[in-house]
């Protein structure tokens, strides 16, 4: 079964290669569908919508690492759903089950401001067809798709108070996780190192030293995720006059 090219591990991956950029399209076409159903499909059509697919995303986690038990992969140092795309992906079916702007608005800051870093800039070592591929991109462009999906449909409009709940959030989580890096001798949150491929926190110095200085800018980071809040309220009202 390893031997099919689905189940390989050793398939390169080359960001803005061929393969990305067909994610990137996809992701294009499912965004601009989002607007679509925002002015034909009703409230319990979203609805429905974004709940069949927060369930797909849970499935698609724990598919993944049913996968990687199955082939001998599976890790506690990497495979286990600490980090925040796998995690907001297992607990998505009761986040998005009802849009609640006090869940939404941490799960906003963090997929917008993090999440889609890492379809920009992908920490990913596997290339397509493999099921570790695929499994990457469900996750990271299907979150960030379903958190807009509920600003547009839904109307969840965060708020720069709510940046302040987010970020006192993201620090609990990273204390939490620290004492676990360390005892797995894992990377999660990449709080003991910075990704392989290249990414933003390249520009942040070495490791201590990124992540102080990732400290001090995500709030810069979550002031940009509110330009798209502004733009679709803007939208709103425009279509509303």
């Amino acid at each position: 079964m390893a031997d099919l090219a689905f189940f390989r591990a050793d398939i390169p991956f080359f960001a803005y290669g061929l393969s990305h950029l067909v994610v990137m399209l996809i992701s294009l076409f499912l965004l601009a569908a989002i607007f679509i159903a925002r002015k034909k499909l009703s409230y319990q059509q979203n609805l429905l919508i974004g709940r069949s697919f927060s369930i797909f995303l849970a499935i698609t986690v724990v598919i993944y690492t049913l996968f990687e038990i199955a082939l001998g992969r599976f890790t506690i140092a990497q495979d286990l759903p600490l980090s925040t795309c796998n995690l907001f992906c297992i607990l998505a079916p009761w986040l998005f089950w009802r849009p609640k702007l006090n869940y939404f608005v941490v799960v906003y800051f963090l997929v917008m401001a993090g999440t889609l870093q890492a379809v920009i800039t992908p920490d990913l070592y596997i290339g397509f067809p493999s099921y570790a591929f695929f499994k990457y991109w469900i996750i990271h462009v299907g979150l960030v798709l379903l958190v807009i999906h509920y600003l547009v449909c839904f109307e969840l409009y965060p708020t720069t108070k709510s940046m302040l709940t987010a970020f006192g959030w993201l620090n609990i989580y990273v204390l939490v996780l620290m004492p676990i890096n360390y005892i797995l001798d894992a990377n999660y949150f990449y709080l003991m190192a910075k990704p392989i491929n290249p990414s933003v926190l390249d520009y942040f110095g070495p490791w201590p030293v990124y992540i102080v200085v990732a400290e001090f800018l995500v709030m810069g980071f979550f002031a940009i995720a509110l330009l798209p809040v502004i733009l679709v309220k803007k939208m709103t009202y425009t279509a509303s006059k």
